[in-house]
């Protein structure tokens, strides 16, 4: 069996086989750089995802504060609204309770009581109210049942004259007599000249 001798070797091989090993290198030196600027990139990704997790939690927390301030601030209008009205009525009622005593002594005084006062304090006005038209409502009723009730507080109201046949009319002037004295009206002589009529000095000493 014989053996062939070995090729003969090509020059160019060498120089391939360097240039192969440089595009290597040069391959891997690409690689990594496109590898960190992966990394980079996902690295910027990341970043954003957070910073926008970030801004959404920031956006999410604000708007919740927003919200709970509006619904403090509209249950506090609400409150003031109804404190406002809660005043109105009462100041309201405090004015007509004080109208109707005010009307209760009136009609405690022309039914003839002794102290009107005190048939105020002792009557219930509770059923007493003030109607649309501004006028006092079962004042009457409860008068009567007063009176009735307790009639030593009250008298026999004097009459007018006018019922009695007591009422005198002032005598009409006699032609002649002097007007009436109206010191009001009167200067210093007048005054002086009535005093004098009356026997009077004047001035007084």
């Amino acid at each position: 069996m014989t053996t062939e001798p070995n090729p003969p070797i090509d020059p160019n091989t060498p120089r391939e086989l360097e240039k192969a090993r440089s595009d290597l290198k040069t391959l891997r030196a690409e690689l990594q750089a496109a590898r960190a600027e992966r990394d980079t990139i996902r690295g910027e990704r990341d970043d954003a995802i957070k910073s926008r997790d970030g801004l959404k939690a920031q956006f999410d927390k604000q708007k919740s504060e927003a919200e709970a301030k509006l619904a403090e601030a509209t249950a506090a209008v609400a409150k003031a609204q109804e404190d406002a009205a809660e005043a109105g009525r009462a100041a309201k009622a405090q004015a007509d309770a004080a109208v109707i005593r005010a009307e209760a002594k009136a009609a405690a005084i022309r039914l003839g009581a002794v102290a009107p006062e005190d048939v105020v304090k002792l009557i219930d006005l509770d059923t007493v109210k003030i109607g649309e038209n501004g006028e006092v409502e079962g004042l009457d009723t409860v008068m009567a049942a007063a009176k009735e009730a307790r009639g030593y507080l009250f008298s026999e109201p004097p009459k007018p004259g006018t019922e009695t046949g007591t009422t005198k009319a002032p005598a009409p002037p006699k032609p002649g007599d002097p007007a009436p004295f109206n010191a009001a009206k009167a200067d210093a002589k007048d005054v002086a000249a009535n005093a004098a009529a009356l026997g009077l000095k004047w001035p007084p000493t």
